[in-house]
């Protein structure tokens, strides 16, 4: 087990648009994160299913597979079920936060959003969490090879 000073809080993003990822990256790098990403719904739930990280932050609207798909297939699968997922989008149609929540999100923001807004929502959604994953073995299962963790 690596020092406790080298273990954070993995968190994945699965989000389409390379400006918007970069941001959330960076941001969550520097708030002391490690972040794992994806550009479509298809990587995503290949990367986060591999490795489940102990938060999702995911886009609604993705390529391949959108949002809504990816959440549905991580709440039914065992191992990524009690995942817990931020919805993130710049559709703010009651619609789609019911839909959201009916399939299992714990959470959903609306772009264009703060980073403190941000950082503080994904800190309660972490301390949501009935039970965090410990801090990864010295060997750690690779991630596919489309999926990139930092």
């Amino acid at each position: 087990m690596p020092p406790p000073e080298t273990w954070a809080p993995q968190i994945f993003v699965a989000e389409d648009d390379r400006g918007v990822l970069d941001l959330l990256r960076t941001r969550l790098t520097v708030a002391g994160y490690q972040v794992g990403y994806a550009r479509d719904g298809r990587d995503a739930l290949q990367g986060i299913t591999a490795r489940p990280p102990h938060a999702v932050l995911l886009d609604v609207n993705l390529p391949e597979l959108d949002g809504f798909g990816v959440l549905k297939a991580l709440k039914a699968n065992t191992t990524t079920a009690r995942v817990p997922v931020m919805m993130m989008t710049a559709r703010q149609r009651a619609e789609d936060v019911r839909t959201a929540i009916a399939l299992g999100a714990n959470d959903y923001l609306a772009k264009p959003f703060r980073d403190e807004v941000l950082l503080l929502r994904l800190t309660r959604l972490l301390r949501a969490r009935v039970t965090l994953p410990s801090p990864p073995d010295d060997v750690a299962p690779s991630p596919p090879d489309d999926v990139v963790l930092l």
